[in-house]
């Protein structure tokens, strides 16, 4: 549906973009996912057709739009900071988009009503956006983009702003409107959480070049490189030199360390490995199985319906365990911790 092909966009010396390219398929909803200055942000306002490619093209339904102007590309958008007329009424802000696109007042009216119903904001639509809250804005910001039935919806970075519990309503509400609106997606966040609760798929940038795709949990059970490790979920790292590939035994300055299934690596190599926090058991009295170490309980904090321990290890390098909600540990206290060799991720 969305092809995006050896894109690069350059700012003088910067290299903003680097020969990126992947696809969306049509109904998906793909996440561009990166930190700040990975060219995130100027890869979907190339698509906007707000910022000229250097090189590459992109393609819309096979149709290469790459040098189409941004009102004949039936894109809608949702910016960051939301972009509402702040003259308009919500309502006025809706209709906007429609009347720029032909739509009959009847038409209008029609679909107006249909708009702040799917967005849940009936109610406010005599409202500006300044008596507005933030959450109730983009709401009606997302109404607008997918007013006259797009054919592709870009979000950039759109809960940016909101309080942490607004941003979990939001995100949910994101998805439950494009499920329902059916409307292709590409979505830009900085924020691992957004990105694996809501795509289909997601693209991890780095300084302007794709790191992978994949689903959520390709991507989080399986990076290929150290920067997707990191920055999608939380791990724990280590580092070490291979000692027997037969028995898949690394040697780290935690001690030895077990792996599970064949070795891609050579004795000697060194690697670095991987923890999710999941699955971290910590437990104040000796575990039995492989990879088991020693270390005291630093920082345990409760998040309600889990908490999260931070351990130290005799080498002084600390392991992120979670277990449940205000467990026995205290800081301070003595404990173990052990996982399985399957879990390690070994790159």
């Amino acid at each position: 549906m969305l092809e995006v092909r050896n894109l690069t966009k350059n700012y003088g010396d910067l290299v903003a973009v680097d020969d990126l390219s992947f696809e969306v398929d049509e109904g998906d909803f793909v996440t561009l996912l990166g930190p700040s200055g990975c060219g995130k942000s100027t890869t979907l306002h190339s698509i906007a057709g707000l910022v000229d490619p250097t090189n590459g093209q992109i393609l819309l339904h096979g149709d290469d739009i790459t040098d189409t102007p941004p009102n004949e590309r039936n894109i809608g958008m949702a910016f960051q900071h939301n972009a509402l007329f702040p003259h308009m009424t919500a309502v006025e802000n809706i209709e906007y988009g429609l009347k720029m696109h032909g739509y009959s007042q009847k038409d209008v009216d029609d679909r107006v009503d249909e708009l702040l119903e799917l967005v849940q904001m009936s109610e406010h639509g005599d409202h500006k956006p300044g008596e507005l809250s933030g959450g109730q804005q983009q709401r009606i910001s997302l109404a607008r983009a997918v007013a006259y039935e797009p054919d592709l919806l870009l979000l950039d970075e759109p809960l940016t702003g909101l309080d942490r519990v607004l941003r979990e309503e939001m995100r949910r509400e994101i998805k439950r409107i494009q499920d329902e609106v059916g409307v292709t997606t590409l979505y830009v966040t900085h924020d691992q959480e957004e990105a694996l609760s809501l795509s289909d798929k997601i693209v991890v940038l780095w300084n302007g070049m794709k790191q992978q795709e994949g689903s959520a949990d390709e991507l989080y059970e399986s990076p290929i490189n150290e920067f997707v490790a990191e920055f999608v979920g939380k791990s724990s790292k280590f580092t070490g030199e291979v000692v027997s590939v037969a028995d898949r035994v690394v040697d780290t300055s935690a001690g030895e360390m077990y792996l599970d299934g064949s070795m891609s690596f050579e004795e000697g190599q060194e690697i670095a490995l991987y923890v999710r926090p999941e699955h971290v058991e910590v437990s104040p009295s000796s575990v039995e199985g492989k990879n088991v170490f020693t270390g005291r309980a630093r920082q345990v904090t409760n998040l309600g319906s889990y908490a999260e321990v931070i351990v130290e290890l005799a080498n002084g390098m600390t392991v992120l365990a979670e277990t449940e909600s205000f467990p026995s540990i205290q800081n301070g206290d003595d404990v173990y911790i052990q996982f399985d060799p399957e879990d390690v991720i070994a790159l």
